[in-house]
């Protein structure tokens, strides 16, 4: 019998839960193994920013229970629209998997522009494989961070 932690350090939920609220459920996140982006924007010799931020591309990698699970991720990139991912840190699901609360959150909106997926070699009992990984990249559109701690925002937009 495998035992499900009710604690996460950071999960994946492929919508905007930043504006949308905590209606999230634990059944529509996906465990992030790992994630990075590099954000910039150009300075002059006083420090001010100007121009456009430069884009910026985030590379993400989560862990499926299922090779099914990750249909959306190949729907988003075949699509070429803005879709909002929600990366949602230390979180904690209550009663019937619902979020119940989470340190920070960071939204971002961008093109899903490459997908690619790793599996275990080894099998389940059931003949399923056991793990199955995809990695993502978006290129970015707009960052947003919200903490717990403020009810502020703050965003990062590139257009």
């Amino acid at each position: 019998m495998a035992i499900l932690r009710n604690y996460l350090k950071a999960v994946l939920y492929p919508d905007n839960m930043v504006e949308g609220g905590m209606n999230v459920v634990k059944d529509q996140c996906y465990t992030i193994q790992h994630f990075a982006y590099e954000c910039r924007h150009e300075r002059n010799d006083a420090g001010f920013p100007y121009g456009t931020t430069t884009p910026s591309k985030l590379v993400f990698t989560i862990k499926l229970e299922s090779p099914d699970n990750g249909k959306e991720f190949y729907q988003h990139m075949k699509q070429n629209e803005l879709f909002d991912y929600t990366f949602l840190f230390n979180a904690s699901f209550g009663s019937f998997g619902r979020l119940s609360s989470f340190d920070d959150a960071m939204t971002v909106k961008g093109y899903m522009i490459d997908v690619e997926e790793f599996y275990d070699g080894g099998n389940a009992v059931d003949g399923h494989t056991n793990q199955v990984l995809i990695k993502g990249t978006l290129l970015l559109s707009s960052i947003a961070y919200k903490s717990t701690d403020s009810d502020k925002i703050l965003k990062i937009t590139h257009f």
